[in-house]
């Protein structure tokens, strides 16, 4: 598990790596155990995973800090589900964040942390209802990832291989990519967009003040979680350029998440992006819909990984 891979709450499994056996040998003390509570040391300090069954025993990233609560009278769970209230999320924020440089967490924070803990009885009862919720929004998510999954098999199949509807009357013709559909064009991404720019770079991220700042950390998930990306103070006068619109595309441009993009839809609040990502707008000739298939496919995702 690395700072990618963590969620609120949750383990984002995307882009997950893997480690030999041997390192696992050698290197045992970093074994991740049920019920574990992971921090990012880097960039999402406000989020967590709590690890359950399913990742007892895997790996801690070195990106990673790990918290193991051994008091009887405080049930993991209830601190998970307390560590994704506002307040705490903002008062990591203020402790971790630095000016423009990347927020960093460290043990001496962590240790810091402000909690209320109530009887066993009721945080038994708080992690009842809120585990429900949980099992639904999983349900969705596993929804989504199948919906996803079917719009990259549609895309390879029409797009790459060219079995389209129809396609066994249209005639295949040379080009320097190859054979392809008689009438089709060959082209780099530059030629769809309208335009490409780079993100705000924020000095500092407050609760409930200016537009919604979208990062890196918040295009991983299968989903965007609008309700946990910070709030942005800027000029007004800036927020024009960097607000986002519906058919937007949104790709990392550093890090482990390099190429990784999300197109917005029309249901996402009044936000810019941050300067970590970059920014693209179909022209009025390209369907932003189509740019979208082009960017999570995995051709695109070869390109990036060859290029970089």
């Amino acid at each position: 598990i690395n700072v990618r891979n963590l969620g609120f709450g949750s383990v984002v499994t995307e882009k997950l790596e893997y480690i030999s056996e041997e390192t696992v040998a050698r290197l045992s003390g970093h074994l991740l155990k049920l019920n574990d509570i992971v921090f990012g040391r880097k960039g999402a300090v406000e989020r967590h995973s709590l690890i359950r069954k399913r990742q007892d025993g895997w790996f801690q990233g070195s990106d990673c800090l790990r918290l193991r609560v051994s008091s009887p009278e405080l049930l993991p769970a209830y601190l998970s589900y307390s560590f994704l209230t506002d307040s705490h999320k903002q008062w990591m924020m203020n402790q971790c964040s630095h000016g423009a440089t990347m927020a960093s967490l460290n043990q001496a924070i962590i240790c810091r942390i402000p909690i209320s803990v109530p009887d066993l009885d009721t945080q038994y009862q708080i992690v009842s209802i809120l585990s429900a919720y949980d099992d639904l929004i999983e349900n969705n998510t596993r929804r989504i990832r199948i919906l996803e999954e079917i719009t990259r098999m549609l895309y390879r199949e029409w797009f790459v291989n060219f079995r389209f509807p129809g396609h066994e009357k249209v005639k295949m013709v040379e080009s320097k990519m190859g054979p392809i559909p008689e009438g089709w064009n060959v082209g780099i991404l530059r030629d769809a967009c309208d335009s490409i720019d780079y993100g705000y770079t924020a000095s500092a991220v407050t609760e409930q003040v200016g537009p919604k700042f979208l990062r890196i950390t918040d295009i991983v998930p299968p989903t965007i979680d609008w309700l946990s990306v910070p709030h942005c103070a800027m000029p007004v006068s800036n927020a024009s350029k960097y607000k986002l619109a519906e058919g937007d595309i949104v790709i990392a441009r550093t890090g482990a998440t390099t190429g990784y993009a999300k197109r917005l839809n029309k249901r996402h609040p009044e936000s810019i992006f941050a300067s970590y990502l970059v920014r693209i707008r179909t022209k009025s000739t390209f369907s932003s819909h189509f740019v979208g298939a082009v960017v999570v496919s995995d051709e695109y995702k070869r390109f990036i990984k060859t290029n970089w």
